[in-house]
């Protein structure tokens, strides 16, 4: 979703067009967000030696370091619970960071020639990214690759970026949560720790705002669903707005 929103801020940028608000309809159960983390989203690829499994020492098994990738960022996001910013409206307070996927390998007596890692970190501030990315960096730079390239030359790790969008900040005056505020009644706005676009519009000098129906509690698992009663609701502060537009 995150490269089609960029896709469209450059398109207005290009175009010279520039909305004053955006509501972006996520789960909130029509709540006013006003601010989340970032989300910033990697695949790291591991690229070892194959060989026989009767002889490791003679191949460069990339499940193996990728083990290691994976016990260094768990690592790290221990060290960033100690991070967390002081008076922090977060849930939880600190960038949390996780690995999604791991997928390599051929079968348990070949050594692997590959192997994939897939993660991401929510940033509390930009400043957690770079703190991540400078040490998980340095590790492969000083540690991981000398010790694979020993054995093989040809034997890499390369980190390829899917997206790295910025959170939406709250900010004292936003012309977006008023609006939200007047169509909704609701005077009290929150923050979240999963991530939209609107950090995006915001960083292009839009006031944002997270306002839509259903639960983020339903997302992303089995039988998804938003509620008829949630739907009613958004589409009543829809139709406000275009009284409101018009």
């Amino acid at each position: 979703m995150f490269w089609r929103a960029r896709a469209l801020v450059e398109e207005l940028e290009r175009t010279e067009l520039r909305p004053s608000v955006a509501i972006i309809g996520e789960p909130t159960m029509m709540r006013i967000i006003e601010g989340h983390k970032g989300c910033f989203e990697y695949t790291t690829e591991f690229r070892g030696l194959a060989g026989h499994a009767s002889s490791p020492e003679r191949g460069v098994n990339a499940v193996e370091y990728a083990v290691r990738y994976i016990s260094r960022l768990m690592a790290l996001a221990e060290e960033l619970k100690t991070r967390a910013p002081k008076g922090n409206r977060f849930d939880p307070p600190w960038t949390t960071l996780q690995v999604g996927t791991i997928s390599g390998g051929a079968a348990r007596n070949v050594i692997a020639d590959h192997c994939s890692v897939e993660w991401e970190m929510r940033p509390v501030r930009n400043e957690d990214a770079d703190f991540v990315k400078d040490r998980i960096r340095a590790f492969v730079e000083s540690e991981l690759k000398p010790a694979m390239k020993a054995v093989f030359e040809g034997a890499d790790i390369v980190t390829h970026v899917i997206g790295e969008v910025d959170g939406l900040e709250p900010v004292t005056e936003s012309e977006a949560r008023q609006i939200v505020s007047e169509l909704t009644g609701l005077t009290e706005a929150e923050v979240v720790a999963f991530g939209t676009e609107a950090g995006l519009f915001q960083k292009a000098g839009i006031s944002s705002v997270i306002c839509g129906p259903g639960s983020i509690e339903q997302a992303h698992k089995a039988d998804e669903f938003v509620s008829l009663e949630q739907l009613e609701e958004c589409l009543g502060m829809l139709e406000r707005l275009g009284r409101k537009v018009s």
